[in-house]
């Protein structure tokens, strides 16, 4: 994380988008259930805590569906404003993986 906010605050956001997050996940393991893997993003929160740009920037998954889901709960979640304004860029990775 490069920016004013904290690790422990951006992974207490996601925390609470979790089963957003676990919603897209599951949707697709219903048509394979032999999906998994990790799907690495990058995504830019703005001096206002709105996310301006979210990606993909590695996936081991490769199920376009499940990326562009995460990618659309990203930018829905609203963070804290920043310490001093300005951008927070942040890489975070989710990992999938079925029960059992």
């Amino acid at each position: 994380i490069i920016g004013g906010l904290s690790q422990e605050v951006v992974g207490k956001y996601i925390k609470r988008y979790w089963a957003q997050f676990k919603f897209c996940y599951e949707r697709e393991l219903s048509k394979n259930p032999n999906l998994y893997g990790k799907i690495t993003t990058t995504f830019t929160i703005t001096g206002n805590g709105r996310v301006s740009e979210a990606q993909v920037i590695q996936s081991s998954m490769h199920n376009a569906n499940v990326e562009a889901c995460l990618l659309r709960v990203i930018r829905r979640i609203r963070f804290p404003t920043p310490k001093g304004g300005g951008q927070v860029i942040v890489t975070y990775p989710f990992m999938f993986t079925t029960a059992g």
